[in-house]
């Protein structure tokens, strides 16, 4: 399974979505220009969910039209279970492969790549792996998926699922203000089982990118970190979207990282950073050390 070094995020294309976003969701044409520049800029894997609005849709549009692209493409896609299904196997089992068919009949493909389970930030680890392993198992022996997975919501729960080995596409946030994944040793764990590893939010939603005065009154407690980051990125002579970018890409185990686009020009933007060189050693070390503690709230979207 081919997955490219950069996974275009597509939440953008069925919902207003993130912090810096101040355009709303593009209208169809423009998301059909994001998708193409992904493809022109050799991004290949795309992260949907039946929970992005419509985007699976815009996706299945656009490889309907563009067939000649399909081919290489690798769509992850995610689901959710009710609260019922998260206490009843067969419920579990039905409701999963419901939510696969939808997302194939969105999509126009007949089998799903990638598979995740949607993680909510009430939904216990303990709990979802009690059927997770099995029902993924079961849904790629009917052929409906060939790799499964979860996104978590919460870093630190990265290491409840390791052993899991029917798990073995996780995406998980990352970024140089949360190295939760990196400092509780998940992220070498899943380097070491040779698990799929999709590092989102590399950006913080676009909160590196907010002047002081853009910061909403309820993230007031980032601005220093913020402060820190520019001044960071200032040693390292280069800029906060490289330097958020590269420290990321970087890490051991990472397999890909996923953005988003609100036009075609953040594509191109994003893959000319996958082109950058490593930062030195020394400026990731101080990243490591000055951003070792940040309050919940800032490096949690939910809680935003």
């Amino acid at each position: 399974m081919k997955v490219s070094p950069l996974t275009l995020g597509t939440v953008q294309l069925g919902l207003n979505y993130g912090i810096a976003n101040d355009g709303g969701k593009p209208d169809r044409a423009v998301g059909e220009a994001i998708l193409k520049a992904a493809v022109q800029s050799g991004i290949t894997t795309w992260d949907t969910s039946r929970y992005y609005g419509n985007s699976e849709e815009v996706i299945g549009n656009f490889l309907a039209a563009n067939s000649q692209d399909a081919a290489e493409l690798l769509v992850v896609s995610k689901f959710k279970w009710s609260a019922a299904a998260m206490v009843d196997l067969q419920k579990a089992r039905q409701e999963a492969k419901d939510n696969v068919r939808q997302s194939l009949k969105a999509l126009g493909i007949p089998v799903l790549p990638i598979l995740l389970y949607h993680q909510g930030k009430d939904e216990p680890i303990e709990q979802l792996i009690r059927f997770l392993p099995m029902v993924v198992t079961e849904l790629q022996e009917e052929g409906l998926i060939r790799k499964g997975g979860i996104s978590l919501y919460y870093p630190d729960e990265a290491m409840a699922i390791v052993d899991e080995r029917s798990l073995q596409a996780v995406q998980v946030p990352v970024n140089i203000f949360d190295q939760r994944v990196v400092r509780n040793g998940g992220l070498a764990r899943m380097k070491e089982r040779g698990s799929l590893v999709f590092a989102r939010s590399v950006f913080l939603q676009g909160l590196f990118f907010l002047d002081e005065g853009s910061v909403p009154p309820h993230l007031q407690a980032a601005i220093p970190f913020l402060q820190r980051l520019r001044q960071l990125a200032k040693k390292a002579q280069v800029d906060v979207a490289q330097l958020a970018f590269s420290y990321v890409r970087d890490l051991p185990g990472v397999t890909s990282v996923v953005f988003g686009a609100e036009h075609p020009d953040q594509v191109k933007q994003n893959a000319v950073l996958q082109q950058v060189p490593a930062l030195p050693l020394e400026i990731r070390e101080e990243a490591a050390d000055t951003f070792q503690q940040l309050p919940l709230k800032v490096i949690t979207p939910g809680m935003w």
